[in-house]
């Protein structure tokens, strides 16, 4: 593979946690590279270290020992304010929960990251009205979040990890609490943003992701280590 080509990447990435007097291994090793413009999934059971990687190579938490990369740069090392500003610039998220905060609008919801900046500037709201009328949710712009249904969060969700226009997109168990119809929905969206040159990141349990012959690879964690 050529490392030019990679934009994410993990390097013998361990995390452990205090757990009272013991200590529990969430992560053992995991080295990785994804390709850019590539959709890849990290599939295993619960309690397997999934979600525990995926905040590691966003830059989200620090890893016990290891290294992440995003587009070439280690991040580790990284003061937290430097972390997050690369995390902001070169990744968006999507949660499990969706994250969406009750009694606002979506639309409300789509700028809370740029609170703290003062506000989402002329680009960033022109994108968002973009990416409402292709994820066919326009009209619910000023609905309040808990009034949609799981599939319009979700896109929703999707949405505002767009929004910055970031390269890589992560998803934490994004079909979770979808049906079939939503799930066809959301990995149509997926691969069209695939197609469109973004990296895309996805851990899940569901087969129905896991097992489409249109994902670029499958990786499986097991008790906090990759299978070979």
């Amino acid at each position: 593979m050529n490392v030019d080509n990679v934009m994410v990447r993990a390097v013998r990435l361990t995390k452990r946690y205090a757990a009272g007097r013991a200590e529990k291994v969430a992560l053992r090793e995991v080295s990785l590279a994804i390709p850019a413009g590539q959709f890849w999934v990290i599939t295993g059971p619960s309690g397997s270290g999934k979600t525990t990687l995926l905040g590691l190579l966003a830059g989200m938490i620090a890893p016990t020992s290891g290294e992440a990369h995003l587009a070439g740069r280690p991040i580790t090392h990284l003061r937290d304010h430097h972390r997050a500003l690369v995390r902001r610039r070169l990744v968006g998220m999507v949660f499990q929960e969706f994250a969406l905060v009750s009694g606002m609008s979506l639309e409300e919801n789509l700028f809370l990251p740029w609170v703290p900046q003062g506000g989402a500037g002329r680009a960033e709201r022109a994108r968002a009205r973009a990416l409402l009328e292709r994820f066919g949710l326009a009209e619910f712009a000023p609905t309040p979040v808990e009034r949609l249904s799981a599939g319009e969060r979700q896109r929703g969700a999707l949405i505002r990890a767009l929004v910055a226009d970031a390269p890589i997109l992560m998803l934490d168990e994004p079909t979770a609490a979808l049906d079939s119809e939503n799930v066809r929905t959301l990995l149509a969206l997926l691969l069209a943003l695939r197609d469109e040159g973004r990296t895309i990141l996805a851990t899940t349990h569901d087969r129905r992701l896991a097992e489409d012959p249109r994902v670029d690879g499958v990786l499986r964690l097991v008790d906090g280590v990759l299978e070979p």
